[in-house]
């Protein structure tokens, strides 16, 4: 395998239909390799969702389930032959042979397909309703990673928190069987996920993420702080389940942190619809703040409504984007000692641009999901967990040294611990909240000072019911029919 076009005999091409943009770099790439006169396999979302698309009219096509024959494809495609494999097909196979980009990472996919019907969106086009792997096969892949070295493990879906509905499981019971198998060095990353199908597991998720080996961070969408705007995007829930969601987490996962999606200028959307946005924004401060204008997408409900002036749309994401920027998220954290998973070496590109020599560093992430640049290169620290001391902050980043080359001994408890910690703690946070409320309502309809007391605090505290002792009297009945049970026998001899 090469990784550029002039030396390639067949380039393969993946592609992403969430945006506008990601299409467009798609059929670059496919263009410009079509220029070369290479031979071309157009694979993942883009033709899945668009067979007829002319781009890829002249080349093989591999759909989104179909990639464990990719190897057939390419065979096939070097004879000459046009391959179109689209059909939706059974999940492929999980423990297929891979080359991974990054050797201290492994990506598992633990479903694919999306449970949700939003109206600016063709992942469901593109990949069909959710189809989740078992639990069994997801740990085995895991458990084959570990095996070969990997340290960090990336649990992806379209919707991590759907994973399961289909085949009677839930993202938390597959994330304590994953921890099952990782050694003492390893670390759990859980995608992305929408708010409605987490909202019911958060007290589980709450635990997990708490856990030494899993990291405090979730990306949960929010795309919008106007529930009017939701509503229209049909995203199935409100900004005050994400709230709830976001704050609950907060209180109980200490410094966890947050990623999530914004979409300026969806075609519903007013400035008093915006302002709510940003005062989402400016609550949260999330350190990770993923800003989209809104493209309509062919084939989607959106594409025909109305759209927004191009203007005011550039201008909604200008504005945000300096609200993101008008803020810094890292400044408690120097001076501190922190546990860091060192994955990967990067170049500083824009010294490399420029002419220079390009400043090289290892990187790795906090429990908390905190990028950490570490200026000492040595690669004996990659794939291993050390204690960095954290020496600059930054707004995209924090800069350390390292104070301790080998924490991965760390102290770990068995699975069984965490959940039975879980269980002891576990509250039901829905009757909990409703119950807060409930109270709420009657202190504001009558203060404390006015409240009449009830029928039964009335009562002489002699007779209230909660003070008969109705134990006693059980007992005491209870004795008195054995005994005349026994009297009626020997009456009866």
């Amino acid at each position: 395998m090469v990784d550029k076009f002039d030396p390639a005999d067949i380039v393969v091409l993946n592609s992403c239909t969430v945006k506008n943009p990601s299409q467009e770099a798609f059929a670059t790439l496919l263009r410009r390799a079509q220029a070369q006169k290479k031979t071309v396999v157009a694979a993942g979302c883009v033709p899945q969702a668009e067979p007829t698309l002319a781009d890829v009219k002249d080349c093989s096509v591999v759909g989104v389930t179909n990639i464990s024959r990719i190897c057939e494809v390419v065979g096939e495609s070097l004879k000459g032959h046009i391959v179109k494999l689209l059909e939706h097909k059974e999940l492929p196979q999980l423990c297929l042979p891979k080359i991974r980009k990054n050797k201290h990472v492994e990506i598992v996919p633990m479903s694919t397909g999306c449970l949700g019907q939003c109206t600016f969106c063709k992942t469901r086009q593109a990949r069909g309703t959710l189809m989740s792997y078992d639990i069994a096969t997801i740990v085995q892949r895991v458990k084959q990673a570990v095996e070969e070295g990997v340290t960090e493990i990336w649990l992806t879906s379209e919707d991590s928190g759907t994973y399961g509905r289909d085949i009677g499981h839930t993202l938390p019971e597959l994330c304590w069987e994953v921890l099952g198998v990782l050694r003492p060095h390893n670390v759990i990353k859980i995608g992305m996920t929408n708010p409605p199908f987490i909202l019911e597991h958060m007290e589980e998720m709450a635990a997990i993420l708490r856990h030494p080996q899993v990291y405090s961070h979730m990306h949960i969408p929010v795309q919008s702080g106007s529930n009017a705007v939701l509503d229209s995007m049909a995203r199935e829930y409100t900004v005050e389940d994400f709230v709830l969601l976001c704050d609950y987490l907060a209180e109980n996962v200490a410094g966890v942190t947050f990623a999530t999606d914004i979409i300026c200028g969806f075609p519903t959307e007013t400035e008093e619809d915006f302002d709510k946005t940003l005062d989402l924004v400016k609550k949260y401060k999330f350190p990770s703040l993923f800003i989209s204008q809104f493209y309509p997408r062919p084939g989607t409900v959106a594409a025909d409504m109305k759209k927004l002036d191009t203007k005011v749309v550039k201008s909604r994401s200008t504005e945000l984007t300096k609200l993101f920027e008008s803020y810094r998220t890292y400044d408690s954290l120097l001076g501190t000692e922190q546990r860091v998973w060192v994955t990967d070496i990067e170049t500083n590109k824009k010294n490399a641009e420029a002419g220079g020599k390009g400043e090289t560093a290892l990187v790795g992430h906090t429990k908390f999901y905190v990028k950490v640049i570490i200026r000492e290169v040595d690669p004996g620290l990659l794939g291993r967990c050390v204690k960095v001391k954290i020496t600059e902050v930054q707004k995209w980043h924090v800069v350390g040294v390292v104070t301790d080359r080998n924490v991965s001994s760390e102290v770990v408890q068995p699975v069984s611990h965490y959940k039975r910690e879980f269980q002891k703690t576990k509250v039901n946070f829905r009757a909990r909240e409703r119950l807060h409320k409930l109270k709420a309502e009657l202190a504001a309809k009558c203060p404390v000072g006015k409240r009449k007391r009830s029928a039964v605090s009335e009562r002489p505290r002699g007779h209230a019911i909660s003070n008969i002792p109705w134990m006693e009297i059980a007992y005491v009945a209870g004795t008195v029919l054995v005994l005349l049970g026994i009297l009626m026998v020997f009456l009866g001899k």
